[in-house]
């Protein structure tokens, strides 16, 4: 990745270890990847070459035109013709521009679990259910049955509703399998092109253009399970596998080079399992490969996490007929765990506070390239809501649509043995909720590091699953289980604490479990799965309490010098009544937490030593199960009910929403301390529908999610805040309203305008007293809070200092790099005192403390500015120190 980093895109993958993932992750043991395609994480994102007034005025453009982008109109089968790439854009052969919008198959030609609710006990991806199934049937029942899910999982009725939804684009992932004979390497199979082919012949019925996405090469791009078989990653250093590839891609394009349906070939998922270099020069063998077959379609050049700069210029590179490829996933994987959906997709899609950052940053790096752009995945309604979630899902559609870019979401179906859309699924479609059965078993609770990077959470605020009410059918007491499980992969460690686990009758009252609130381990029984875990009942040691909890906690650990997978669980029975409902609470927390996930059940069945934590209601243990009740399975993804996610259905093929588009942010704020208070005003706005302003308040600077509210709707251009404290430093910002959207916030400023630190001391970065460019973000260095990032040559950060006496000082930085910069130089009151290069120190929150030089300070007040002479750093403090 670029020292840059203008933007990090998002794999999609599930620990092998989780028994029932409802969001991805996706894999375990691994990890793939967890940057975020958005606005910031944690500093040194570089902005292009363009100036922000004219960033934020585009941004303004765009905002003001959404809603009056006319929706493609789908062209009949006659129509569908070969299309090409033309400067920034895909067109038809006669050079008219289309808009491209639609989704991914995903979980047919090549599964990923989580997709289907699926999975446990060692089999979590294609490879281990293909494996399991021919140990158990053989190979020929094997393949029956891999036949009988994908003749299945996607059908006729799938196919209008895709239609049904607006789109004219399906991108179709598959595994190498489908096509190469896995006995007889370099040869077809038999039905080799039977699911394809009916592919084809389905979209043109409906005018549907389709990508043909190798989503898992021989032996793995990625050490991920949506390759096919999650911890492989061999096609980087197997000339074997890179070959078969090749002669996958020759096969493919002789195929289908007179196909004017295939608007492109996707030559490789994600392929993220080696360097940026790695990956250009494979990818450039596959052009190279199928341009010498067929030089009709586009061939799709994915970037390495968000990077497409590798290929560098693809025409002076003699590539012609291409198009970049990105899979932004703002907001998820662990990014912004705490913001609204609403936030996020604000300012992914309007380009931040700045203007300058999100689609705006991705379109100036694509025109600079003149080359096409394909957002191969997104995910931009899953738990938004089923209205917010449509109306943003449209936005998303509309703003890659108004920039050229053709739009594939991940991803079309999603099921579950819960069923329905809930607050939004990763599906458009999902099955339906089954009422026949009880209702709450199995996953109740879950977080994991790839959800949310940290957590300290009630149950009811989990990250990646909030429990729901328990209810029990029949009559009659019955035994369940209540299990805690957690675990992390080979490359991380679990550090989790639990408190006040509580499941309460909600007619009785009556407590069902047995010491919950912990202090020993009576009631509770320890299950080993993987490897070994550490379970202490009764640990008081440091903060490890989470939020609500009191007194000792349960703390799951790795042990000193055990490595490789870890699974454990504490559990304990539980007698529920038959026609009675439950509520679960608690709360957890991840501590310090990597590459970990902690998960609370409630099962039949009592856990098994050795044996994963498997959700019965409803999945199906492959390992065990008759060939029959297998057969029952995917069979019922072909003919089980439906429902469809709701706002994607009404906004999706109508005329457009208004969402998004904001009034002006506020300008000009000023707050004059006054002896009621601080009095605040600000330019008023010129908008005719305004419905007021709203004031926010913050003691610690950049913290917008923290902020308070003081008022909304107000009319005036003037507040006085008469509730301040004597003293106490504040941060105020605006923002204006209207019926629909919120406005940025103004730029903060705080109510003590010649606020000093007095020195020695240590400054925090985010606590300035002026700044230019800059951004604050989460700071995952000790201690937490904010760190400060984006730094670009002339960009700075400046605070006001006091000396009591003449002295000699020096200053110890705590910075962070993914890459290395020329770094900053430092200035008094206007004259260089320092300058300091920033090393690569492993990565955007991997901290270090560098020590400058030493320089002589007079008495009194003066400005320190820390002003950027290089890129790609950030810095969380500064310790201003006496020397000898």
């Amino acid at each position: 990745m670029p020292a840059s980093r203008p933007i990090r895109a998002l794999a999609r993958h599930v620990p092998a270890t989780q028994s029932s993932p409802l969001v991805p992750s996706r894999p375990s043991g691994w990890l793939a990847v967890m940057a975020l395609l958005s606005l910031s994480a944690c500093g040194g994102s570089s902005a292009p070459d363009e100036s922000a007034q004219v960033q934020t005025a585009n941004a303004r453009a765009l905002a003001a035109s959404i809603g009056k982008i006319t929706p493609p109109v789908t062209p009949p089968a006659a129509e569908l013709g070969f299309l090409r790439s033309s400067g920034t854009q895909w067109v038809k052969a006669n050079g008219e521009a289309v808009q491209l919008k639609g989704t991914n198959l995903g979980n047919w030609l090549v599964q990923e679990f989580w997709m289907m609710g699926q999975g446990g006990n060692g089999v979590i991806d294609q490879c281990t259910l293909e494996a399991q199934l021919t140990t158990r049937f053989g190979y020929a029942e094997k393949e029956r049955l891999i036949q009988l899910y994908r003749d299945n999982w996607i059908k006729e009725r799938d196919w209008d509703q895709i239609k049904a939804f607006g789109f004219n684009l399906v991108r179709l992932p598959i595994l190498w399998s489908v096509i190469e004979d896995e006995k007889k390497p370099k040869t077809l199979r038999a039905d080799a092109w039977k699911y394809i082919d009916w592919s084809i012949a389905e979209a043109k019925k409906r005018g549907i253009y389709l990508i043909l996405d190798l989503h898992g090469a021989v032996g793995g791009q990625t050490p991920n399970d949506h390759t096919g078989c999650s911890g492989q990653n061999k096609y980087w250093t197997s000339p074997e596998f890179q070959e078969r590839t090749r002669w996958l891609w020759e096969q493919i394009a002789a195929r289908y080079k007179d196909e004017p349906a295939v608007a492109a070939y996707d030559p490789l998922n994600e392929p993220w399992g080696s360097t940026a270099e790695d990956m250009a020069t494979r990818v450039t063998e596959l052009y190279q490969t199928i341009r010498r077959i067929d030089n009709k379609h586009i061939v799709l050049l994915p970037a390495h996490y968000g990077n497409f700069e590798v290929y560098g210029d693809p025409a002076a590179k003699g590539m012609s007929n291409v198009a970049f490829e990105l899979h932004p996933y703002p907001g998820l994987f662990g990014d912004r765990p705490n913001d609204a959906p609403y936030d996020i997709h604000r300012d992914w899609l309007r380009c931040g506070p700045q203007g300058t950052g999100g689609v705006c940053d991705v379109n100036l790096r694509v025109k600079a390239s003149n080359t096409p752009m394909l957002m191969g995945e997104f995910q931009p309604w899953q738990s938004a809501g089923l209205d917010l979630g449509g109306r943003i899902g449209r936005a998303t559609y509309d703003t890659y649509g108004s920039y050229g870019w053709a739009a594939t979401n991940w991803a079309y179906k999603f099921v579950s043995t819960a069923g329905g859309q809930g607050q939004g699924t990763w599906g458009m479609v999902t099955n339906a909720v089954d009422t026949k059965r009880d209702t709450g078993l199995g996953l109740a609770v879950k977080a994991s590091t790839w959800d949310c990077a940290k957590w300290d959470a009630r149950f009811a605020d989990a990250c990646a699953k909030k429990p729901s009410t328990i209810k029990i059918g029949g009559s009659g007491a019955k035994t369940y289980y209540l299990v805690i499980k957690t675990g992390a992969t080979g490359g991380g460690s679990t550090d989790v604490s639990f408190d006040n686990i509580s499941l309460v009758n909600e007619s009785s009252k009556a407590e069902m479990l047995v010491n919950g609130g912990f202090g020993s381990a009576n009631g509770w029984t320890t299950l080993t799965i993987n490897g070994r875990e550490n379970f202490d009942f009764n640990y008081r040691v440091g903060d490890k309490t989470p939020v609500g909890g009191d007194g000792p906690v349960l703390r799951a650990s790795r042990p000193a010098g055990v490595s490789g997978l870890i699974n454990g669980a504490v559990y304990q029975a539980v007698t529920l009544q038959g026609g009675q409902s439950y509520s679960l609470s608690g709360s957890f927390r991840s501590n310090n937490s990597t590459e970990a996930w902690a998960e609370v059940y409630l099962v039949p069945q009592e856990p098994t030593p050795g044996v994963d934590v498997v959700d019965q209601a409803g999945k199906v243990d492959f390992t065990r199960a008759p060939v029959a009740e297998i057969e029952a399975l995917f069979k019922s993804y072909g003919s089980q009910a439906y429902e469809v996610h709701k706002g994607l259905a009404k906004y999706l093929p109508g005329a457009g929403v208004s969402i998004f588009s904001l009034p002006a942010q506020p300008k000009g704020l000023k707050v004059t301390p006054v002896a009621n208070g601080a009095e605040l005003s600000w330019a008023a706005n010129g908008e005719l529908d305004l419905a007021g302003y709203r004031v926010y308040r913050s003691r610690l600077r950049g913290d917008a999610s923290g902020a308070t509210r003081l008022v909304s709707g107000h009319k005036l251009n003037t507040y006085t805040d008469t509730t301040v404290e004597p003293g106490v430093r504040y941060f105020y910002t605006v923002s204006a309203i209207d019926a629909e959207d919120e406005s940025y916030r103004s730029e903060e400023v705080t109510n003590l305008p010649n606020y000093s630190v007095a020195l020695p001391a240590k400054i925090e970065a985010e606590d300035y007293s002026a700044m230019l460019g800059i951004q604050l973000e989460d700071c995952s260095d000790t201690g937490g809070g904010k760190d400060v990032g984006h730094f670009e040559p002339g960009r700075y950060i400046e605070f006001e200092v006091s000396s009591a006496s003449a002295a000699k000082f020096a200053i110890d930085y705590r910075l962070a790099s993914g890459g290395g910069s020329t770094g900053f130089e430092v200035l008094i009151d206007g004259v260089k005192v320092d300058a300091m290069a920033v090393p690569d120190t492993g990565g955007w929150q991997s901290w270090k403390t560098f020590s400058g030089a030493s320089f002589n300070l007079g008495a009194g007040p003066h400005r320190l500015r820390l002003q950027a002479v290089g890129g790609g750093w950030n810095i969380n403090h500064l310790i201003v120190k006496k020397v000898n």
